[in-house]
């Protein structure tokens, strides 16, 4: 019965595709967690995120006849929206991906390979293509605060109830809200670098209604970090809009004798005053006791992950390999292998070896270019966009923020963006 439910769905989503493609790439982004929908489709299991992306793709394709200008080619072509610099690092992305499905080939793998590499792309070409002008992007953005305003009201919905009740995450240990997810940081991770992205839309918007909106959205973000009880979004938060406050112009005289008086009241509480002593002792000399904090597990998982690194330096685990991987190099027996080092360089270092780390730090340095040309025309988006990323990254260095099916597409919501920004020349 689910399923002829998703189906009819799928149709509806179809048809309004067909009308307005920037109507289906808003509902994948309202929808981004329905990838929690899995059906078989004649035997072959999917989800229904994928269902939508694959079902716009071939909607835009045949709608625009877009397949008779398919055009390969990686050099300047005024018809390509995506710049050659960023076309040769996607491709090399592709290739380092289907490098670690074969260091790691199983169906697995190669499930994960569809969902977290190919599929993305094919989001990112969408978005590139769809999104025209300033009106597409006002929907896009609208979708994002959609998204965050019905995930607000699961997890309220939650908080008050025992839907969704996960006992590790409830009494006696603290309360921490999943809402759709199955555990906390899946909320936090996809939240987190919307909760700035939304704050820095509401300081510099002009328009009232929208202003109102993109501040009550922000809220509802950050009280979804708050509520998900993860220190590493919450920080990242923080430590955003630190920079933003100091750097940016407009506010900067305003607020930097406001961070003082707030900075001295922090270091008149000793236990704040020692934070950063203590995260650095919990890093540089973790307990491996059952009492360990979170971060002390993290640093025993980074210091195995790079044993295991120095016998796989080039190509790592692959996809879907590091727990196999790490057997024989874990040493603490009650800490659990999980499926992922939590830090964002290892990330992408053991699933797609040396060489796609390499093409991510590629990626990051053609973002800070692109962000810089936001910055020297003034466009609006220009900071709510560089927050975003600074949150992502931030969070990323004790998490993973791309290796989730839902993730991996805000990794290219984010991209796109920051691509179709600059491309929007009107709207600054």
């Amino acid at each position: 019965m689910f399923n002829l439910f998703l189906l009819l769905l799928l149709l509806v989503f179809i048809i309004a595709s067909y009308k307005k493609p920037v109507l289906g790439l808003a509902g994948i982004i309202a929808l981004l967690p329905s990838y929690l929908w899995r059906l078989n489709i004649f035997s072959l299991p999917t989800t229904f995120l994928e269902l939508m992306i694959v079902s716009l793709f071939v909607v835009w394709l045949l709608k625009e006849k877009k397949y008779k200008k398919i055009n390969f080619s990686l050099k300047n072509n005024p018809q390509n929206k995506i710049p050659p610099r960023l076309r040769w690092l996607l491709l090399l992305w592709l290739f380092a991906s289907l490098i670690a499905l074969a260091v790691n080939p199983s169906y697995a793998a190669l499930g994960l390979w569809r969902a977290y590499f190919l599929e993305p792309i094919m989001f990112f070409i969408l978005f590139v293509y769809i999104v025209k002008d300033k009106n597409d992007l006002k929907i896009i953005i609208r979708s994002l605060g959609i998204l965050l305003s019905w995930l607000f009201v699961v997890a309220l919905y939650q908080n008050f109830s025992s839907w969704n009740f996960i006992s590790a995450y409830n009494y006696p240990n603290p309360k921490r809200l999943t809402a759709v997810f199955s555990y906390p940081n899946a909320l936090a991770l996809l939240t987190a670098p919307l909760s700035v992205f939304f704050l820095s839309l509401w300081s510099k918007s002009k328009d009232k209604k929208d202003k109102w909106w993109y501040l009550l959205v922000a809220l509802f973000a950050v009280a979804l970090a708050y509520l998900a009880v993860s220190e590493g979004a919450l920080v990242a938060i923080i430590f955003s809009l630190f920079i933003y406050l100091i750097l940016a112009k407009k506010i900067r005289k305003a607020s930097i004798p406001i961070f003082l008086v707030f900075f001295i009241a922090l270091l008149s509480f000793s236990s704040l005053a020692k934070y950063p002593l203590s995260v650095w002792q919990q890093l540089s000399q973790p307990s491996s006791g059952l009492s360990a904090t979170s971060l002390e597990i993290r640093s025993w998982q980074w210091q195995e992950t790079g044993v295991m690194l120095q016998d796989n330096f080039v190509f790592g685990s692959g996809i879907n390999g590091y727990q196999g991987a790490m057997e024989k190099y874990h040493q603490i027996e009650w800490i659990e292998i999980y499926l992922y080092p939590h830090n964002i360089f290892l990330n992408f270092w053991v699933e797609l070896g040396l060489f796609g780390l390499l093409i991510f730090l590629g990626l990051m340095f053609y973002v800070s270019g692109a962000l810089k040309n936001l910055f020297d025309n003034k466009h609006k988006l220009a900071w709510p966009l560089s927050l975003a990323w600074l949150t992502w990254f931030v969070h990323g260095l004790v998490d993973v923020p791309y290796f989730k099916n839902d993730l991996s597409i805000l990794f290219f919501i984010l991209l796109a963006l920051t691509l179709v920004a600059q491309q929007i020349k009107e709207d600054r």
